[in-house]
């Protein structure tokens, strides 16, 4: 390499530069730099709903549907189905949460166990599991439509864990 070849890759970045430079100030004078007058699209409201007024008009078909296409992806249904990246969902309306013997829950879903998931508390899982348990494992985004996490919820009221069976008398 000769002293001519390193001018010349001098003087090109110099003249780039200058170049992008003056045409950064151009665009910057010609086209304002303002916010739109109304936002593209909006943000779902997260505000706490309750679930009581959607729980009547539930679809247990639309809920089925949800579910299996939404929630079986990581969990599964029935017991005996373990081995998903999430619990199990049989007999989860009613328990406790984070309760399910087996299955390693996050310490910010941990914090909750003393509480039961009922059907309001269920739809604020729904809405926002990140916001409902900050620091959740769960990688679920929610679902903003109250009455789609009301159908969810009613499907899960039918996935019951079996009584247990009767021990009859030993020989």
């Amino acid at each position: 390499m000769d002293g001519r070849f390193l001018n010349r890759v001098a003087v090109s970045v110099l003249i780039s530069v200058v170049a992008m430079g003056g045409a950064l100030v151009a665009v910057r004078s010609i086209v304002p730099d303002t916010a739109p007058a109304a936002p593209v699209f909006r943000l779902p409201d997260l505000r706490a709903v309750s679930i009581e007024p959607y729980m009547p008009r539930a679809s247990l078909a639309h809920g089925t549907l949800l579910a299996g296409r939404i929630c079986a992806q990581c969990h599964g249904f029935a017991l005996g189905s373990e081995g998903n990246a999430g619990p199990v969902l049989a007999g989860v309306v009613g328990r406790n949460i984070a309760t399910l013997p087996g299955y390693a829950y996050s310490a910010a879903l941990r914090q909750h166990a003393v509480q039961i998931w009922d059907d309001q508390k269920l739809s604020d899982w729904l809405m926002a599991p990140a916001r409902y348990a900050p620091g959740t494992r769960m990688s679920f985004a929610g679902l903003s439509d109250p009455q789609d996490r009301a159908d969810v919820i009613s499907y899960l009221h039918t996935l019951h864990t079996p009584a247990p069976t009767p021990i009859t008398g030993a020989p």
